[in-house]
């Protein structure tokens, strides 16, 4: 399923399976995949494999899976630059303030600092953030990089919770304000769930509590059970402004309890819409269609691209 949509073309079909006259089509796409000589595709003495990046800043990773991430980085990082290059309006990228109170009052709301918000603010800053649909495995959950000089944020799973989704891309804005990340050397957040000490993380993580909280904490709240945990939020939210369902994916990040943070999202009904937001703001700013053929090719990648043609 990956390589139908990152590397073959849209007209592939099961009649092209045994056609040997298309190998040297499938070489030069292979070796632009890649990003490998040609010489080295058509040796069959070569291993096919993607680069690695031992520039990489992998977080929450199981051990498991550290030498593992190579192909879903890279396939991240080809599709960041299909999508810096197929920008409607490349503007010149703005800073992301270092602190995460100071990123809240430069963020446009009409209510609670909301995932909408957050997402407009950094496309606004040139900052694109990209949902993906297909990776192959193990992936991530999030990654924070520079391609050409510009930030560049990337979804790996596929949550629909917009409080959640509002928490790693902040989290992941958090990485970019506090230049974690370099050309070729992004931060890899592999699974929100992992626990992780390190000072970068717990930086990001009060990076995005300050964005969406307001405040350097998340407030009490009492997670009895999941209906406890939905009604103490909305009380939080109407007392400090910050919106219910960041503030119960906050409180997951801290007690590492994301089911029960599913649950009272569940019944706050704001379990859904993140995707459908992600995807709006695309939109607005990648031009799909006018995209080269090998950059369409991964940008049918991307959560929610509609079926070629």
């Amino acid at each position: 399923a990956f390589v139908d949509k990152a590397i073959l073309p849209d007209w592939w079909d099961e009649r092209c399976e045994n056609d040997t006259g298309l190998v040297p089509d499938l070489e030069v796409r292979i070796a632009r995949f890649l990003e490998q000589p040609l010489a080295v595709i058509k040796d069959p003495a070569q291993p096919l494999s993607s680069p690695v990046y031992p520039g990489a800043r992998l977080r929450r990773v199981r051990d498991l899976d550290r030498d593992r991430l190579a192909p879903a980085i890279h396939t991240a990082l080809r599709v960041a630059k299909a999508v810096v290059r197929a920008l409607r309006d490349p503007v010149e990228p703005r800073a992301i303030p270092s602190d995460g109170l100071i990123w809240r009052t430069q963020i446009e709301a009409s209510g609670p600092v909301d995932l909408d918000d957050v997402l407009a603010d950094l496309w606004s800053r040139g900052v694109p953030v990209v949902p993906l649909d297909l990776l192959p495995a193990p992936s991530f959950q999030g990654l924070a990089c520079i391609v050409g000089g510009r930030p560049v944020i990337l979804l790996g799973h596929r949550h629909d919770e917009p409080g959640r989704v509002a928490f790693i891309v902040a989290h992941e804005a958090g990485h970019i304000a506090g230049d974690h990340c370099e050309e070729g050397s992004p931060v890899v957040d592999e699974d929100e769930a992992i626990e992780d000490e390190s000072p970068m993380e717990r930086d990001a993580d009060q990076f995005a509590i300050r964005t969406l909280v307001g405040n350097d904490d998340v407030p009490a709240i009492d997670a009895g059970d999941f209906r406890q945990l939905a009604k103490t939020a909305v009380a939080v939210e109407r007392a400090s402004g910050a919106d219910a369902s960041a503030c119960i994916f906050a409180w997951a990040r801290k007690t590492g309890d994301y089911g029960m943070a599913t649950m009272a999202v569940h019944a706050l009904y704001r379990a859904k819409g993140a995707s459908r937001s992600l995807r709006r703001h695309l939109d607005q700013h990648v031009d799909l269609e006018g995209a080269t053929e090998s950059d369409r090719n991964l940008l049918r990648l991307v959560r929610g691209d509609p079926a070629p043609g």
